[in-house]
């Protein structure tokens, strides 16, 4: 009975370590705050308030060399979009961007609501989220709609593409079942 009880907590101790370790791979989740409210940030949320878009990531923690790619990248995400890996567009920042501490997650139901901005406010300074966010807000207003344009064209493309394999695959099989005798 006393090593079930061992295991148990052994178990559980494991899976709690797992869950903890995997939180902090992606950035905590838990730490972050809606800031979107702030009076300091009215302007920017009038600004991104016209983006046709859902959802907006920038300079999210990642494994690997991908955060080093994505420092001057905002992902913007439609409303709608739906699926594991919905399509989302890519707004570059220049590349004088100084707001390399600036990282954070922007989201609403519709494209009438306000910014829900979630900001890890032990990681992110708020004067360099004023003034991130002030600078960004102007691009991501003025690219978002092309950037998520691309990559819906580039979606439909590879899908196009993907289909006609398919069908040339099964063109193919027919012809192969075709080319032997019949009994």
């Amino acid at each position: 009975m006393k090593l079930v009880v061992i295991l148990g907590v052994a178990l559980l101790a494991m899976v709690g370590g797992v869950l903890a370790a995997s939180a902090m791979l992606r950035g905590g989740g838990g730490g972050k705050t809606d800031v979107g409210d702030l009076a300091e940030l009215a302007a920017v949320q009038a600004q991104l308030r016209a983006i046709d878009a859902c959802r907006l990531e920038h300079n999210l923690p990642v494994r690997g060399s991908y955060r080093e790619m994505h420092r001057r990248t905002v992902f913007v995400t439609p409303c709608g979009a739906s699926g594991i890996a919905p399509s989302r567009g890519k707004v570059e920042l220049p590349a004088q961007w100084a707001h390399g501490g600036l990282t954070f997650e922007a989201e609403r139901s519709s494209r009438t609501d306000d910014w829900a901005i979630l900001v890890n406010q032990e990681a992110v300074p708020f004067p360099v989220l004023v003034a991130g966010l002030s600078e960004l807000a102007p691009i991501v207003a003025r690219e978002a709609a092309g950037a998520i344009a691309k990559s819906l064209a580039e979606d439909a493309e590879g899908k196009a593409k993907y289909e006609e394999g398919l069908r040339q695959r099964e063109q193919q099989q027919q012809e192969n079942r075709g080319s032997y005798p019949t009994r």
